[in-house]
């Protein structure tokens, strides 16, 4: 799956060093013209990313960046959503995680997406028609909001990508959803290293709702289109190493 703020000592994040930067660096492995068109950027493995410094793929993510959903359209997908279910009363903790949130939509200029907590039992977080993200009411209690801000990084992620990743879905490709998730992964990591924060706190915030919800629910209908928490892990420190060394 994929709203009021409440009061709180809300901390302004930097804006992120790509976003101040007049350059545009595009990775060869884009297809020709996409970041000029704000289509996905697209990459064959996730692991070709790190053919480039990190600094060339925060310049594409931005330069690719697609357009805001307007205003209509908005109203439309919000309008869509079912009438019941959305949690509107909520205490100081889940309040101050839902800020959080907010301080990472602001700080990518992702100020325009809904937020919404919704009314399930498994904790998930997810991006509705690239306009509302839903976030289950477990979650603002299984994960910190570092974690949080950290799964609304790789949910961000999922813009740059979302139709091929509604194609292979149609198309049952599993071995591609999974590529699409860690490459959100790797978009969410290079987000949270460019802002300052810790790119490590995704796998954290991921593993404690797979855990949460196996525990209570079992294996998940749709885990097979899913990385592992391992192999999640695995990437992300490659990830990582990357971020410090630049390659």
């Amino acid at each position: 799956m994929r709203y009021q703020d409440g009061q709180s000592n809300e901390r302004s994040l930097p804006a992120p060093r790509a976003f101040r930067s007049t350059a545009v660096v595009l990775l060869a492995c884009v297809a020709s013209g996409a970041a000029a068109q704000g289509q996905t950027p697209t990459f064959p493995n996730p692991r070709d990313l790190l053919n480039a410094p990190p600094a060339a793929f925060v310049e594409l993510m931005q330069a690719a960046r697609p357009r805001p959903m307007s205003v209509e359209n908005m109203g439309r997908i919000v309008r869509s959503l079912p009438a019941t279910g959305e949690v509107t009363s909520l205490d100081p903790r889940a309040l101050s995680h839902l800020a959080a949130v907010r301080q990472i939509l602001r700080a990518t200029n992702r100020d325009w997406y809904e937020v919404k907590v919704i009314d399930v039992p498994q904790a998930a977080i997810a991006l509705h028609a690239r306009a509302v993200l839903l976030i289950t009411k477990p979650v603002l209690n299984v994960v910190t909001q570092g974690e949080l801000q950290a799964l609304a990084a790789h949910e961000i992620g999922h813009e740059y990508v979302w139709a091929e990743y509604e194609g292979a879905r149609r198309g049952a490709g599993q071995t591609r959803l999974k590529e699409l998730e860690l490459l959100c992964d790797a978009m969410a990591a290079v987000t949270l290293h460019d802002l300052g924060l810790e790119p490590s706190s995704l796998v954290d915030g991921v593993a404690k709702i797979s855990r949460f919800n196996r525990d209570r629910f079992g294996a998940a209908a749709n885990e097979a289109f899913y990385p592992t928490v391992a192999e999640r892990m695995a990437f992300a420190g490659v990830v990582q190493r990357w971020l410090r060394h630049g390659r």
